[in-house]
């Protein structure tokens, strides 16, 4: 990070990152910029002993995931060498969840990047001070995806060129303010993977939980003769529909409510058992809202991905939603459904498998044991365990809008000072 230096020691581009005044560049020509590309348009088929491949759907939350969903040929890859990653590279989803942002470290080193993906490579002097950390939050503020990138973020198939990337204008505050603003966010950062480690490890352990009791309840073992259930008899069994045309505005649909249009994409990126936030909201009739507390599950290659939402939603083609009325049983399903993934594998269909089949899925048959003997104990060890994973996921939320506000509110108060001069 920035360490200060006399002026007479700073190396011109240095001299334009400590500017003392407000200024506002395109992305692509801010100082400490060094490049802004994309990735490989045709990274080929899937080999397993390849280079990893970092696409849109590895980038959620401001962070990067640690194993890759693709590997490409070596070859590929070394065919590509601009957009071979090195650490503190910042990397920008370009299609569908345009603007999501995270930063490289080392676990991405020499990854090669889809086409989904922009790559924002910043000089040393850029990264010492922080130039790739105030892009990455400046991408995430309602300010800028109201005014930059309305009318294309979230949309299935709505694109960000890169050259529409480079030229957004970056406003870069004072140097110390930006200092200032920057050690926040580094300290905002850190309390944010902290949490995200303690709810990771709350649901790890709720899994734990739910292994110990099919282990010493042979009512509760899958592998067992004892009581078992079709989905369908346990739940309502929702499937997901597309999304009809013009139901953004509020006045779409008559005496429709708002919800979030939940997506397998969206699912995807909930790492923990929630499902939180989506990238669109639509305009629907009550009755074809699902509640908080339903589970949504979506196929993806070799398993398949189980979430309870905390909020109202319309689940979209890919998905299926399960409404449970009560707790303990909604607790107990979501682990069982958690635990059996690689086999529902087999409730789905079409083109390699990414939708799911409402009538298999709803046949299938999960491990269903005593209420009083079994599940509602079970729901009062996992519930807690729930809930604090919960409340460390909404400190981040808050957090996360802490920063963005702050910076929307400087950018805000900088833009009245330019207007007054």
């Amino acid at each position: 990070m920035y360490e200060s230096k006399d002026e007479g020691d700073r190396t011109p581009e240095e001299a334009d990152l400590a500017a003392p005044v407000w200024e506002s560049r395109p992305l692509g020509h801010l100082p400490g910029v060094a490049s802004v590309t994309y990735g490989i348009v045709k990274p080929g088929p899937h080999r397993p002993a390849g280079v990893p491949l970092l696409q849109a759907g590895n980038i959620g939350g401001g962070v990067v995931d640690r194993i890759p969903s693709k590997m490409i040929d070596e070859a590929v890859h070394r065919s590509h060498p601009r957009t071979s990653l090195v650490m503190g590279d910042l990397v920008v989803v370009l299609v569908g969840r345009i603007g999501d942002a995270a930063i490289v470290d080392a676990a991405q080193q020499g990854w090669n990047t889809a086409r989904s993906v922009g790559v924002v490579r910043c000089t040393e002097a850029g990264q010492r001070y922080g130039i790739n950390t105030w892009l990455k939050w400046w991408l995430r503020t309602p300010e800028v995806r109201a005014r930059h990138l309305e009318g294309t973020a979230g949309a299935e198939h709505s694109t960000l060129p890169v050259t529409m990337l480079a030229g957004l204008p970056v406003p870069l505050p004072p140097l110390d303010l930006r200092m200032r603003l920057l050690r926040t966010m580094s300290l905002v950062e850190r309390r944010m993977e902290l949490n995200t480690r303690i709810a990771a490890s709350a649901m790890e352990l709720a899994d734990a939980h739910f292994a110990g009791y099919v282990e010493r309840n042979p009512a509760g073992n899958k592998d067992a003769t004892g009581p078992a259930a079709a989905i369908a008899d346990l739940a309502e069994v929702v499937g997901g529909t597309r999304r009809p045309d013009g139901t953004r505005r509020s006045d779409a649909v008559e005496g429709g409510v708002p919800a979030a249009w939940a997506t397998p994409t969206d699912v995807f990126r909930h790492k923990l058992a929630y499902f939180d936030r989506a990238d669109q909201n639509v305009v629907t009739p009550p009755h074809t809202v699902c509640a908080p507390g339903t589970i949504l599950v979506a196929p993806r290659p070799g398993g398949v991905e189980t979430v309870v939402s905390r909020i109202p939603l319309v689940p979209a083609r890919g998905l299926l939603a399960l409404r449970i009325a009560r707790e303990a049983d909604r607790v107990w399903l979501l682990h069982e459904l958690r635990s059996r993934s690689k086999e529902l594998v087999s409730t789905a269909q079409g083109q390699q498998a990414r939708e799911m089949s409402l009538r298999a899925f709803s046949r299938f048959t999960v491990s269903w044991p005593d209420s009083s003997g079994v599940r509602e104990p079970f729901a009062r060890i996992a519930m807690p365990l729930h809930e604090r994973a919960d409340a460390a996921l909404e400190e981040n939320r808050v957090l996360e809008l802490l920063i963005t506000t702050e910076l929307t509110d400087l950018m805000k108060v900088a833009e009245r000072s330019k207007d007054k001069r």
